[in-house]
């Protein structure tokens, strides 16, 4: 499922519009875009929870020549899935 058809199917289960979903949805990204930003955790519950975490420098090698490169400390978004999420996943409730 893209965005353009989560908005819809929100459309229709809401009955709101989906220029309404479309704003929601923006606005939920833009804020868990700061947070994680400013190095905060988000936990939705029953869903998951978005974590930053730095990742360290590391050698990794370019496919195309095969020249070892040192790649820049980053960081990442890490993602759990919380326990009831994994359950409805695997058809345990």
């Amino acid at each position: 499922m893209n965005r353009s058809q989560l908005i819809q199917v929100l459309s229709e289960k809401t009955e709101k519009d989906k220029n309404e979903i479309k704003s929601i949805i923006d606005e939920l990204q833009e804020l868990i875009i700061e947070e994680i930003k400013a190095g905060n955790r988000i936990c939705l519950t029953g869903f998951g929870s978005f974590k930053p975490r730095l990742q360290t420098s590391r050698p990794a090698r370019n496919p195309r020549n095969g020249n070892t490169v040192l790649l820049t400390p980053r960081t990442i978004i890490h993602f759990k899935c919380a326990p009831y999420l994994l359950e409805r996943m695997n058809d345990k409730k």
